[in-house]
């Protein structure tokens, strides 16, 4: 217990400063790329329809699907409805600070906060998203003039509904979050054994 509380209460090599730097380069173009796509493919759709989900937007064949969610009683899409829209693209400039600020202060402590943080704000992004699949799979209007079984789309994997095979993918920006997100545990793991090696 003793060695891991000092292990949280030491400094960060420079490596380990060093990569904290290139995690914060590689999340930065995440604020401009696409987060999430989403593909619908049917017989009278041969090149298939794609949203793009943005931090701040949803871009692709927003009309064209939203013609489509009429017919069936969906709701029309409209980047206005989605209030995580106001407030993502603050939060990765916030990890980029946070992340430049541990790496100039150097502390392990704030470096695990910080890692924490950004996993749990993932996390709760991912559970947005299967939430707005669900709401606009599951309340259709009965009014729709075509009726369709309430279904829920995976937010990762394929779903078929009707003719319709709907998938849904991380995209360029969610990839690039990932990488960033995967160099927390590998400067623990650096981090640890570093320590074991002095120690010996």
């Amino acid at each position: 217990m003793d060695r891991l509380t000092s292990f949280f209460q030491g400094e960060l090599s420079k490596t380990s400063r060093a990569l904290i730097v290139v995690a914060s380069l590689t999340m930065l173009p995440s604020i401009f790329l696409p987060t999430w796509t989403i593909k619908l493919r049917a017989p009278q759709y041969p090149k298939g329809l794609e949203l793009q989900i943005h931090p701040n937007t949803v871009g692709g064949d927003v009309r064209e699907v939203n013609i489509l969610n009429h017919y069936v009683g969906m709701h029309e899409i409209a980047a206005d409805d989605f209030q995580e829209f106001r407030f993502i693209p603050f939060f990765i400039l916030r990890f980029l600070g946070f992340a430049l600020l541990t790496a100039l202060i150097g502390q392990m402590a704030i470096a695990a906060i910080g890692w924490l943080d950004f996993v749990l704000f993932g996390t709760v992004m991912l559970y947005t998203l299967q939430h707005w699949l669900y709401e606009y799979g599951n309340n259709l209007s009965p009014d729709a003039p075509l009726s369709l079984e309430p279904f829920t789309p995976s937010f990762i994997g394929t779903t078929h509904v009707g003719q319709f095979a709907v998938a849904s993918w991380p995209a360029a920006g969610a990839v690039l979050m990932g990488l960033a997100g995967i160099i927390g545990p590998a400067i623990v793991i650096y981090e640890w054994r570093r320590g074991r090696k002095n120690a010996e």
